[in-house]
């Protein structure tokens, strides 16, 4: 099933147009949320290295809230893309999909997060195994600014534009078969969502906007 959609999406979506479950997309988002935290852990430790001593009794409620944060976030960001792109279709293209559809087919626009994923939780373990943040104020931006130049983030941030860009890709044929677009329709419904969220990926890793 998954090899269908990342070898020829647009049956993929044609097949699951009408009455689409919402079971396989969440688990596929739920999948990217937990590797999130997941990647989340040692930078998590190597911050608390930094709190004083009585800090401790929070430690493990900010590991927990984290959690919970990045889990909701991730929901969050399954939601304002199924949002956009259902606004986008139904004033720009007339689209007559319902927005309970069209959120469906978005989530398993979300695979190749997955693999985002995987390559953030393996990137995070390796830089910030043993690393702790400074205690002093003043030594924490360079501090931070060196971690952000490493080269296994600069290959992890470019490998995460490439992964949106595939489930930009894979959205488009999504919107088509949920909105009743044409492939250009669905395409520029697509791109006006994916080029906001482009933007906060390119001032992640390189610093341009």
């Amino acid at each position: 099933m998954v090899l269908q959609l990342l070898t020829n999406p647009d049956a993929f979506f044609a097949e699951r147009v009408e009455a689409p479950s919402l079971l396989g997309p969440t688990l596929v988002v739920l999948l990217v949320a937990v590797l999130g935290a997941v990647a989340s852990y040692p930078v998590l430790e190597a911050t608390m290295g930094a709190l004083p001593p009585e800090a401790g009794p929070f430690v493990a409620v900010f590991r927990v809230v984290g959690a919970l944060v990045g889990v909701v976030v991730t929901l969050l960001i399954w939601v304002l893309y199924a949002v956009a792109f259902h606004l986008v279709a139904s004033l720009a293209f007339d689209g007559g999909g319902s927005f309970r559809d069209t959120f469906a087919v978005v989530g398993w626009g979300f695979v190749p997060a997955v693999f985002g994923g995987l390559v953030g939780v393996v990137v995070n373990f390796v830089v910030f195994s043993g690393v702790r943040f400074p205690t002093d104020p003043t030594r924490m931006q360079p501090f931070v600014q060196e971690l952000r130049g490493r080269p296994a983030f600069l290959v992890a941030g470019v490998l995460g534009i490439v992964f949106l860009l595939w489930s930009a890709f894979l959205w488009i044929f999504a919107v088509r078969h949920a909105e009743g677009l044409d492939l250009r329709e669905a395409a520029l419904t697509v791109a006006g969502p994916v080029a906001v969220a482009l933007l906060f990926r390119l001032n992640g890793v390189f610093g341009v906007v």
